[in-house]
């Protein structure tokens, strides 16, 4: 698997408009030289469980098989205690993924490789660098009031922008390798907290359809919409699940799915 297998048509576009923002490049260098990922590290070490084949050999066996399908460098495995299903991967030197105990507990095995292969399609595309980036500005400007949200706004919200359609190339990598509806019913999991899903897999897709219509019945809930996702970092649930119900269809999903 390669980059461009996965990649969708607007992350590629959303990083050439970063690329094109004034400064940008200087601002990358600088916040790499930061070194913040290592704060990172350091406390993934301290506060979380390095998975392994000794103490974890079930989980860890789903993640290397994961990354060998993907064909990246094996990044650092960690899990936390939280009971919210969640999981990231950040740092572009020292690169890790964290997943939460709940996410674990409550998913299938394949679900969890679903999820691992999210986070496995960041690194493959590099969008840990720029993730790296914004969680510094983030942090930066929240914690320790060193930046003005005013004066990076445009940066800020460029990076908001490209991160939302960042998740829809890494929802590709997971879907080519665990199977689009294992994709889905893992998706709502996600959404709802619950560990056994009933019904309809594909309910996520039946309601982008109607949030589509909702959105474009009149500009003010265009307007509306718009502006309550403008600094999220991720789209919607159903958005994500809208866009792999439509890449099931391509010749690329086939491929990469039957050659996994």
């Amino acid at each position: 698997m390669e980059a461009r297998d996965i990649m969708h048509p607007e992350d590629a576009k959303a990083i050439q408009m970063l690329k094109r923002i004034k400064g940008f490049d200087a601002l990358v260098r600088a916040s790499m030289e930061h070194g913040y990922e290592k704060i990172f590290r350091g406390e993934n070490l301290g506060c979380m469980v390095r998975v392994n084949a000794q103490n974890s050999h079930n989980l860890y066996t789903a993640f290397k098989g994961v990354v060998q399908k993907v064909r990246i460098a094996e990044p650092e495995f960690y899990i936390y205690n939280d009971p919210v299903m969640n999981a990231y991967t950040y740092g572009e030197t020292n690169t890790f993924i964290a997943v939460s105990n709940s996410l674990v507990e409550r998913l299938t095995i394949d679900e969890v490789r679903s999820v691992i292969a999210h986070e496995c399609g960041h690194i493959l595309c590099k969008h840990t660098f720029y993730n790296t980036l914004l969680r510094t500005i983030e942090e930066l400007g929240l914690w320790f009031q060193l930046i003005s949200y005013t004066a990076f706004a445009p940066i800020l919200m460029g990076l908001q922008y490209w991160s939302r359609k960042s998740e829809y190339s890494a929802d590709r990598c997971a879907a080519a390798v665990v199977g689009e509806r294992t994709f889905q019913t893992s998706m709502l999991k996600l959404t709802t907290g619950l560990a056994e899903i009933q019904g309809n897999p594909y309910q996520l897709v039946e309601q982008a359809k109607e949030y589509h219509r909702f959105v474009n019945d009149s500009w003010w809930n265009r307007i509306q919409q718009n502006c309550r996702v403008a600094f999220n970092s991720h789209p919607q649930m159903c958005e994500r699940a809208w866009e792999i119900d439509r890449w099931k269809n391509s010749w690329a999903y086939r491929k990469l799915y039957m050659s996994n």
